[in-house]
């Protein structure tokens, strides 16, 4: 027999005892000399046996708990009376009451330890007078005469008579119930909480029919409670005339407001999943949490789409001010639908789009928005506040929509290296802030303007909204800038504690700025317009413009000439990316052989070729003066409609792009900056002379870092000047012309790239024309393809 551990204390249990310890709750089972026999108390099959020494040892843990008797029939029974509630568990009512009959007792107390009054019946009666005069408490007078305009105060039983004068033996049994109860306060409280009808005033089977038809009520039909109860009557006279054949004492008829009484016992829920269905009850009972724990900006984006409740006018402001209100009533109106992306930590609008439905293209651009200073659109909108809040988004969530759900949007927006997020479906809990903030869009601007469609056909009646808009879709898009910038920015928001979204942003700015906003390869890869186009010597065409690299030529002369894809950047034509092997992930970059298209957008080239299409029948003859003084009258015009050119619905894809090639017959080639032509200078005679190329570019248009240079002039490596004519780009015959623009002296004419310069007392001679600098002369006018070609 192996010998007894001498550090292994004995400790003896007690059978009643409860144990909190090795994981569970347990008790005594039974007892040996090397150790315990526990069993769970909530599974007494489970038995497990412990030594000495393993129950020394686990007593020493801090969330082990030895209860001794605790499962004794008396302390179960005592523990029964007693309960956890405290006075101010009690409703208001019963605290006043109990803390009255508190004050009470200690005032019986007090008199008894003085010798006043002895726990006589005769020494209770004496307390209860002596303590209703230091009170001033009078004993109510029984009023006899019902005439009397003051009625008699109600009787104790009266809730409203909480202080009213105990008698003795009252006063004998509230001291009792506070002793007996081992000083329970609680216990002082009386039974009136529990009164009224406990058996009911009607039958079983009445009660029965009540509750059949209450369930009535949470039907798909949505009949009303004065319907169901009309049922209702009509079902217990039949039940009363079965209790007379039966020989039984009819009912008493429940009331209608006793029927909305059972009505109101269902579960709200079930009645809301029956006549509302399986959507709305879901998100009006949904429950609700704080959402996720954002603290920094830019750290969750949410976007979404939002159909305006405003109708608009499908016209231009300056069409719309000069039409009579005959023509005015012939205009197409129609709502528009805004996408909208809200920074959640700071409430902050960073990319708006407006747009005539839910396209991927149109939540691409919103995403692009959220990359870009946009304090011009604000400027270009009257906005006095700056719209300079963007950045890269940490996480970007969205609805199930099909704009954001497409594999077009996604492949984007994870090119951009952000977490893209898309919550289930018929959840808009999951993107509480934006959806917020289309409701807030709605009550503090869309409610002012006439045409407002309210949001429901219910709410909009017979209010005729779409006859009575007013606005036009710039007017309204310029509106919505201000009113988000000015207004919505700088105003206190409840959800940031009082601060506003502009002073949030600018505050965690600061704690953590933005990080740097991706490269322009592969902003131009993720936000550029796919194209395909074949290649030739002079490197890629679109649009008239030239894209060509060292790199890409050498690529055609290895492999040759075939159709690669491209990436155009409609934010800056300066350059493209191109992709040979459609298999390959290798994109070559490309610049545009004109040095001056970077940084320039391609809706500032294409209203600039429409208007050089307009103004020239043969584009073959437009030169690059031309070209710059276009664009530079397209931006300067353009420049007030920057707020709706850049939240409008203005999109571009490649079924676009060649229909404007088709359209504006751009079969001119813009000559490169090294091959680009310019007025020449006047020499001191007044005689126009040979001059090399120098006029320099407006200083809007140097290239960012550099210095202003001349259109088309040479580079100071090469050692050829070629001077120009400084007649006008299209030829005039002399007797046309007008006398101020007649040449003194015949031009002497430009020289070929391997000729050398003339001297000032040269000859003039015919030289080589290019077909870019030939004279206009009678001829067939050429289409596009034939002029590529």
């Amino acid at each position: 027999m192996a010998a007894r551990n001498p550090l292994a204390k004995i400790t003896r249990l007690d059978l009643d005892a409860r144990i909190h310890g090795f994981g569970d709750v347990w008790r005594l089972s039974r007892s040996t000399p090397k150790g315990h026999w526990l069993s769970q108390v909530y599974d007494p099959a489970s038995k497990m046996f412990v030594s000495h020494l393993d129950y020394n040892t686990e007593s020493q843990r801090t969330d082990f708990h030895y209860e001794p008797n605790f499962f004794r029939i008396d302390c179960v029974l005592e523990r029964s009376k007693k309960h956890h509630l405290s006075i101010a568990h009690l409703p208001k009512k019963d605290q006043a009451d109990v803390i009255f009959k508190i004050y009470c007792i200690q005032k019986f107390y007090e008199l008894h330890r003085n010798g006043q009054v002895d726990r006589s019946t005769k020494g209770f009666d004496l307390a209860v007078k002596l303590i209703t005069d230091e009170l001033g408490l009078v004993k109510p007078r029984v009023n006899w005469n019902v005439n009397d305009p003051r009625p008699a105060p109600k009787k104790r039983g009266c809730r409203n008579n909480v202080k009213a004068i105990p008698s003795g033996s009252s006063l004998r049994r509230w001291i009792e119930r506070l002793e007996a109860c081992d000083w329970d306060l609680t216990a002082l409280r009386d039974g009136r909480h529990n009164s009224g009808n406990a058996r009911g005033w009607f039958s079983v089977e009445t009660y029965d029919l009540l509750d059949k038809f209450a369930h009535k009520f949470a039907s798909a039909k949505r009949p009303t409670r004065i319907e169901i109860y009309e049922r209702f009557e009509i079902a217990f006279r039949w039940q009363n005339r079965r209790f007379k054949r039966g020989g039984r004492e009819p009912d008493h008829k429940p009331s209608f407001s006793r029927f909305c009484l059972e009505v109101a016992k269902l579960d709200r829920f079930e009645i809301d999943l029956a006549r509302l269905g399986r959507d709305k009850a879901h998100r009006r009972w949904k429950e609700l949490g704080i959402g996720q724990d954002v603290t920094h900006a830019l750290e969750r984006v949410e976007m979404d789409f939002y159909k305006v409740d405003l109708h608009v006018v499908f016209a231009d402001t300056k069409i719309w001010q000069s039409l009579s209100p005959r023509l005015r009533a012939q205009i197409e109106r129609g709502s528009w639908y805004l996408c909208v992306a809200l920074d959640v930590a700071t409430r902050c609008v960073l990319a708006m789009r407006l747009a005539k439905q839910e396209d991927a293209r149109v939540a691409l651009e919103t995403l692009r928005m959220i990359y870009q200073d946009k304090s011009s659109i604000g400027h270009a909108a009257g906005a006095l506040t700056p719209w300079d809040q963007h950045g890269p988004p940490w996480q970007l969530a969205t609805d199930q929509g099909s704009a954001f759900v497409s594999t077009f949007f996604q492949s984007r927006a994870l090119s951009l290296l952000m977490d893209v997020f898309n919550p289930p479906a018929a959840q808009p809990q999951l993107r509480a802030f934006v959806e917020r903030f289309f409701r807030t869009v709605k009550e503090g601007l869309l409610s002012r303007f006439e045409g407002n469609t309210g949001g429901s056909v219910a709410e909009l009646g017979d209010y005729p909204a779409q006859m009575r808009a007013v606005l036009t879709v710039d007017q309204f898009a310029d509106l919505l800038v201000r009113w988000c910038v000015d207004v919505y920015h700088n105003k206190r928001h409840a959800g940031l504690g009082g601060e506003t979204p502009r002073d949030a942003w600018i505050r965690l700015t600061k704690l953590m700025p933005p990080g740097p906003a991706p490269d322009r390869d592969r902003v131009r890869i993720s936000f550029g317009i796919d194209l395909t186009r074949t290649t030739r010597r002079t490197g890629l065409r679109i649009l008239g413009l030239d894209y060509s690299s060292e790199k890409l030529q050498a690529r055609c002369r290895k492999q040759g000439d075939a159709e690669v894809e491209i990436k155009l950047d409609p934010y800056n034509l300066g350059a493209i990316s191109v992709r040979f092997d459609p298999r390959s992930t290798d994109w070559m970059t490309v610049p545009c052989r004109t040095r001056f298209m970077e940084g320039r957008r391609l809706r500032d080239w294409l209203s600039a070729s429409e208007e050089l299409a307009r103004r020239f029948d043969d584009v073959a003859q437009m030169r690059w003066p031309i070209v710059l003084a276009a664009i530079e009258a397209i931006e300067r015009t353009h420049k007030h409609a920057v707020g709706i050119a850049q939240i409008g619905d203005e999109q571009y894809d490649a079924d676009e792009i060649a229909l404007h090639e088709r359209k504006l017959r751009l079969g001119f080639a813009v000559p490169p900056t090294d091959d680009g032509i310019d007025a020449s200078s006047a020499t001191s005679g007044g005689l126009a002379a040979p001059a090399a190329r120098t006029g320099t570019l407006p200083t809007s248009f140097a290239l960012p870092g550099s210095r202003s240079f001349a259109a088309g002039a040479p580079r100071a490596t090469s050692p050829v000047q070629r001077p120009e004519p400084s007649s006008p780009i299209r030829a005039t015959p002399a007797a046309e012309a007008p006398v101020s623009d007649r040449p003194a002296a015949p031009p002497v004419q430009p020289c070929g790239p391997n000729d050398p310069t003339p001297g000032e007392d040269a000859t003039p001679q015919p030289a080589r024309r290019s077909d870019a600098t030939e004279p206009a002369r009678p001829h067939r006018r050429q289409s596009t393809w034939k002029l590529e070609k």
